[in-house]
Protein backbone atom coordinates (compact mmCIF):
# COMPACT_ATOMS: atom_id res chain seq x y z
CA UNK A 1 0.00 0.00 0.00
CA UNK A 2 1.37 3.42 -0.93
CA UNK A 3 -0.16 6.80 -0.01
CA UNK A 4 -1.15 8.94 -2.96
CA UNK A 5 -3.35 11.78 -1.68
CA UNK A 6 -4.36 13.40 1.59
CA UNK A 7 -7.54 15.41 2.04
CA UNK A 8 -5.65 18.22 3.85
CA UNK A 9 -2.09 18.25 2.51
CA UNK A 10 -2.86 17.14 -1.04
CA UNK A 11 -0.87 14.91 -3.36
CA UNK A 12 2.09 12.83 -2.30
CA UNK A 13 4.54 13.48 -5.09
CA UNK A 14 7.04 10.80 -4.13
CA UNK A 15 4.45 8.11 -4.85
CA UNK A 16 3.75 9.43 -8.33
CA UNK A 17 7.48 9.66 -9.05
CA UNK A 18 7.99 6.04 -7.98
CA UNK A 19 5.01 4.81 -9.98
CA UNK A 20 6.41 6.44 -13.11
CA UNK A 21 9.46 4.16 -13.02
CA UNK A 22 8.00 1.07 -11.34
CA UNK A 23 7.07 -2.20 -13.04
CA UNK A 24 4.34 -2.84 -10.46
CA UNK A 25 0.67 -2.29 -11.23
CA UNK A 26 -2.01 -0.51 -9.22
CA UNK A 27 -4.67 -3.08 -8.34
CA UNK A 28 -6.91 -1.18 -5.93
CA UNK A 29 -7.36 1.78 -3.63
CA UNK A 30 -8.62 2.45 -0.13
CA UNK A 31 -9.37 5.61 1.83
CA UNK A 32 -8.40 5.59 5.52
CA UNK A 33 -9.21 8.22 8.20
CA UNK A 34 -6.03 9.55 9.78
CA UNK A 35 -5.84 10.72 13.40
CA UNK A 36 -2.55 12.31 14.41
CA UNK A 37 -1.32 12.45 18.01
CA UNK A 38 1.43 14.37 19.76
CA UNK A 39 3.56 11.86 21.62
CA UNK A 40 6.54 12.37 23.95
CA UNK A 41 8.79 10.66 26.47
CA UNK A 42 6.98 9.95 29.75
CA UNK A 43 7.17 12.94 32.08
CA UNK A 44 7.43 15.50 29.28
CA UNK A 45 4.97 18.40 29.54
CA UNK A 46 3.58 20.38 26.63
CA UNK A 47 5.59 23.43 27.77
CA UNK A 48 8.82 21.39 27.55
CA UNK A 49 8.51 20.75 23.80
CA UNK A 50 10.88 22.66 21.55
CA UNK A 51 10.80 20.53 18.42
CA UNK A 52 8.27 18.29 16.67
CA UNK A 53 9.42 15.58 14.27
CA UNK A 54 7.43 13.51 11.79
CA UNK A 55 7.01 12.71 8.11
CA UNK A 56 6.64 15.90 6.00
CA UNK A 57 3.05 14.94 5.12
CA UNK A 58 2.10 14.61 8.80
CA UNK A 59 3.78 17.93 9.58
CA UNK A 60 1.78 19.56 6.77
CA UNK A 61 -1.47 18.01 7.99
CA UNK A 62 -0.83 19.38 11.51
CA UNK A 63 0.67 22.74 10.50
CA UNK A 64 -1.83 24.89 12.40
CA UNK A 65 -1.32 22.98 15.63
CA UNK A 66 2.47 23.10 15.32
CA UNK A 67 2.36 26.84 14.73
CA UNK A 68 0.22 27.28 17.85
CA UNK A 69 3.00 25.63 19.90
CA UNK A 70 5.64 27.92 18.38
CA UNK A 71 8.09 25.02 17.98
CA UNK A 72 10.46 23.85 15.25
CA UNK A 73 9.37 21.22 12.73
CA UNK A 74 11.83 18.42 11.99
CA UNK A 75 11.07 16.31 8.89
CA UNK A 76 11.63 12.58 9.37
CA UNK A 77 11.28 9.64 6.96
CA UNK A 78 8.31 8.06 8.76
CA UNK A 79 5.77 8.89 11.50
CA UNK A 80 6.31 5.68 13.46
CA UNK A 81 10.05 6.01 12.86
CA UNK A 82 9.98 9.43 14.51
CA UNK A 83 8.33 7.91 17.57
CA UNK A 84 10.89 5.13 17.70
CA UNK A 85 13.77 7.62 17.41
CA UNK A 86 12.47 9.60 20.38
CA UNK A 87 12.10 6.44 22.44
CA UNK A 88 15.47 4.93 21.54
CA UNK A 89 17.53 8.13 21.62
CA UNK A 90 15.68 9.56 24.65
CA UNK A 91 15.34 12.93 22.94
CA UNK A 92 14.42 15.59 25.55
CA UNK A 93 12.09 18.38 24.47
CA UNK A 94 11.22 16.61 21.22
CA UNK A 95 7.75 15.34 20.35
CA UNK A 96 6.64 13.13 17.50
CA UNK A 97 3.49 13.27 15.44
CA UNK A 98 2.33 9.71 14.99
CA UNK A 99 -0.49 7.35 15.91
CA UNK A 100 -1.58 6.37 19.40
CA UNK A 101 -0.54 2.82 18.48
CA UNK A 102 3.03 4.04 17.88
CA UNK A 103 3.04 5.68 21.31
CA UNK A 104 1.95 2.45 22.93
CA UNK A 105 4.43 0.33 21.00
CA UNK A 106 7.44 2.46 21.93
CA UNK A 107 6.45 3.25 25.51
CA UNK A 108 5.69 6.92 24.91
CA UNK A 109 2.95 9.18 26.25
CA UNK A 110 0.20 10.76 24.14
CA UNK A 111 -0.42 14.34 25.29
CA UNK A 112 -2.71 15.53 22.48
CA UNK A 113 -4.99 13.78 19.99
CA UNK A 114 -6.70 14.79 16.75
CA UNK A 115 -4.15 17.54 16.13
CA UNK A 116 -4.56 17.56 12.35
CA UNK A 117 -5.80 20.82 10.85
CA UNK A 118 -9.16 19.31 9.90
CA UNK A 119 -11.22 16.69 11.67
CA UNK A 120 -12.06 15.09 8.32
CA UNK A 121 -8.52 13.96 7.53
CA UNK A 122 -8.30 11.08 5.07
CA UNK A 123 -5.49 9.53 3.10
CA UNK A 124 -6.05 7.58 -0.09
CA UNK A 125 -3.76 4.63 -0.71
CA UNK A 126 -3.05 2.61 -3.84
CA UNK A 127 -2.55 -1.12 -3.59
CA UNK A 128 0.35 -2.12 -5.86
CA UNK A 129 1.21 -5.66 -6.90
CA UNK A 130 3.24 -7.56 -9.46
CA UNK A 131 0.22 -8.74 -11.44
CA UNK A 132 -3.20 -7.23 -12.24
CA UNK A 133 -6.45 -8.46 -10.70
CA UNK A 134 -9.84 -9.18 -12.23
CA UNK A 135 -12.24 -6.39 -13.10
CA UNK A 136 -15.35 -5.70 -11.02
CA UNK A 137 -18.74 -4.07 -11.36
CA UNK A 138 -17.25 -0.57 -11.18
CA UNK A 139 -13.69 0.06 -12.17
CA UNK A 140 -11.03 2.73 -12.35
CA UNK A 141 -8.01 3.11 -14.61
CA UNK A 142 -4.86 5.17 -14.07
CA UNK A 143 -2.58 6.26 -16.90
CA UNK A 144 0.58 8.34 -17.16
CA UNK A 145 0.95 10.63 -20.16
CA UNK A 146 3.89 12.53 -21.60
CA UNK A 147 2.72 15.13 -24.09
CA UNK A 148 4.45 16.87 -26.99
CA UNK A 149 5.40 20.48 -26.27
CA UNK A 150 2.88 22.13 -28.57
CA UNK A 151 -0.28 24.25 -28.22
CA UNK A 152 -3.39 22.33 -27.20
CA UNK A 153 -1.60 19.05 -26.44
CA UNK A 154 -3.31 18.55 -23.08
CA UNK A 155 -6.67 19.68 -24.46
CA UNK A 156 -6.44 17.16 -27.29
CA UNK A 157 -5.51 14.39 -24.86
CA UNK A 158 -8.43 15.15 -22.57
CA UNK A 159 -10.76 15.33 -25.56
CA UNK A 160 -10.10 11.63 -26.12
CA UNK A 161 -11.98 11.00 -22.88
CA UNK A 162 -14.66 13.66 -23.27
CA UNK A 163 -15.85 12.53 -26.70
CA UNK A 164 -16.40 9.02 -25.31
CA UNK A 165 -18.20 10.23 -22.15
CA UNK A 166 -15.45 8.86 -19.92
CA UNK A 167 -15.53 10.49 -16.49
CA UNK A 168 -12.19 11.73 -15.19
CA UNK A 169 -11.78 11.55 -11.42
CA UNK A 170 -8.32 13.12 -11.06
CA UNK A 171 -5.63 14.85 -13.11
CA UNK A 172 -2.19 15.34 -11.54
CA UNK A 173 0.99 16.76 -13.08
CA UNK A 174 4.56 16.08 -11.97
CA UNK A 175 7.82 17.55 -13.30
CA UNK A 176 10.03 15.20 -15.26
CA UNK A 177 13.44 14.47 -13.81
CA UNK A 178 15.40 14.89 -17.04
CA UNK A 179 14.00 18.10 -18.55
CA UNK A 180 13.25 21.34 -16.61
CA UNK A 181 9.72 22.72 -16.95
CA UNK A 182 8.46 19.61 -18.66
CA UNK A 183 5.72 17.54 -17.03
CA UNK A 184 4.04 14.18 -17.05
CA UNK A 185 0.35 13.81 -16.30
CA UNK A 186 -1.34 11.15 -14.18
CA UNK A 187 -5.00 10.73 -15.06
CA UNK A 188 -7.58 8.65 -13.22
CA UNK A 189 -10.87 7.83 -14.89
CA UNK A 190 -13.85 5.54 -14.53
CA UNK A 191 -13.85 2.31 -16.51
CA UNK A 192 -11.62 -0.67 -17.27
CA UNK A 193 -9.09 -1.20 -20.04
CA UNK A 194 -11.23 -4.08 -21.31
CA UNK A 195 -14.13 -1.68 -21.99
CA UNK A 196 -14.50 -0.74 -25.64
CA UNK A 197 -14.59 3.01 -24.91
CA UNK A 198 -11.42 2.81 -22.80
CA UNK A 199 -9.59 0.75 -25.41
CA UNK A 200 -10.57 3.24 -28.09
CA UNK A 201 -9.46 6.22 -25.98
CA UNK A 202 -6.09 4.62 -25.21
CA UNK A 203 -5.51 3.83 -28.88
CA UNK A 204 -6.18 7.45 -29.74
CA UNK A 205 -3.94 8.69 -26.92
CA UNK A 206 -1.08 6.54 -28.18
CA UNK A 207 -1.10 8.62 -31.37
CA UNK A 208 -1.40 11.96 -29.54
CA UNK A 209 1.21 11.50 -26.81
CA UNK A 210 4.91 10.81 -26.51
CA UNK A 211 4.15 8.21 -23.83
CA UNK A 212 0.93 6.57 -22.64
CA UNK A 213 1.48 4.06 -19.83
CA UNK A 214 -1.31 2.26 -18.01
CA UNK A 215 -0.41 2.14 -14.31
CA UNK A 216 -3.42 0.09 -13.29
CA UNK A 217 -6.99 -0.86 -14.08
CA UNK A 218 -8.92 -2.30 -11.15
CA UNK A 219 -12.23 -2.91 -9.43
CA UNK A 220 -13.41 -0.31 -6.95
CA UNK A 221 -14.31 -1.53 -3.49
CA UNK A 222 -17.64 -0.52 -1.97
CA UNK A 223 -15.83 2.00 0.26
CA UNK A 224 -13.94 3.56 -2.66
CA UNK A 225 -17.18 4.02 -4.60
CA UNK A 226 -18.76 6.19 -1.89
Amino acid sequence: MVPVENSIAGSIGETYDLLSTSHLTVTGEIVIPIEHCLIVLPGTALADIRQVMSHPQALAQCREYIESLNVESLPYYDTAGAARAIAEERKPGVAAIASAEAASRYGLTTIATNIQSGRDNFTRFYRVERAPRQRGGRNKTIVMLSLPHQPGALFMALASFACRSITLTRVESRPTRHSPWQYVFFIEFEGHIEDWAIKSALDELAAKTDLCKVLGSFALTEEAQR
